[in-house]
């Protein structure tokens, strides 16, 4: 891999037997688990030129998300590839979502599924200018971090603002929790997803948390200044030993058992402080 690459939100995808990532200036790359090498996957240069964020694995397709060009997808591991824009009204991808073999999309006015037999996207929940940032899928149902607050689809599939107070940077989930991520605090919520609390003490204050994964039992958020774990009364504690000091830590993934992280050297804008 190149020694200086930019790695983005959502720029990790794992699947039982692919490991890739996704890079700003040379693609796509997958993981030679034999060799522990990266391998390039040739990747279009008007691809690179949409500015590539996020990268999905399903069935050996892998899937790219664009800033400015929507979605490309290839089944021969970069020898070709498709623009997939097909039902699309919005072509900056935020993320991709994968749940139950479906892969859904975010985007800066909703959150889609991928049809593929017709080849294209089907809007599961949109609006003008609402901004999808992440998706999960918590007790048979999904919940939506938007920038006008957490919609959540009903058993009728309607959809209700269920958290309008807040600003949502991501959203995930496990068996037992749902972890929201706003702009200046980590939240938990009840069982039924409709009320929170908050779990900020111990990260910087008034910073945004990345992402959340339960691994091995394990809730773990990365922030701008490394990996924290959750105690077990609901506060969070760094546990970044091994890691590149005070790196913000964009991606968390698990594949086959390892936690993979990207990190990044992005620096915190005026004003913004790791203070706890």
């Amino acid at each position: 891999m190149p020694e200086k690459t930019s790695i983005g939100l959502g720029g990790i995808a794992t699947s039982n037997q692919i490991l890739g990532l996704a890079t700003k200036e040379a693609g796509v790359y997958i993981y030679n688990i034999k060799s522990k090498i990266w391998e390039n996957v040739p990747t279009n240069a008007q691809i690179i030129e949409g500015n590539i964020g996020a990268l999905a694995v399903l069935d050996n397709t892998l899937f790219v998300g664009t800033q400015f060009k929507g979605v490309f997808s290839t089944t021969d591991h970069g020898k070709n590839w498709t623009a997939l824009n097909k039902g699309l009204t919005n072509l900056t991808i935020r993320r991709f979502c994968e749940f139950n073999n479906v892969l859904y999309v975010c985007t800066n006015d909703g959150f889609y599924s991928y049809n593929k037999i017709s080849d294209s996207w089907n809007l599961e929940f949109g609006q003008n200018s609402l901004q999808t940032n992440g998706a999960t899928f918590f007790n048979g149902s999904f919940y939506l971090a938007t920038n006008r607050g957490i919609f959540m689809q009903q058993a009728d599939k309607s959809w209700i603002n269920s958290s309008p107070q807040f600003n949502m940077h991501n959203i995930s989930s496990d068996k037992n929790q749902l972890y929201a991520m706003t702009y200046n605090e980590l939240l938990l919520s009840s069982t039924d997803g409709k009320n929170w609390q908050s779990i900020q003490s111990g990260l910087p204050k008034d910073l945004y948390t990345f992402n959340v994964v339960n691994h091995n039992n394990l809730i773990l958020a990365g922030q701008w200044d490394g990996i924290y774990k959750k105690t077990n009364n609901n506060a969070m504690e760094l546990s970044s030993n091994g890691l590149p000091p005070k790196f913000a830590v964009t991606n968390l993934k698990a594949y086959n058992n390892i936690l993979i992280i990207s990190t990044s050297e992005r620096k915190l804008k005026e004003g913004m402080t790791i203070k706890k």
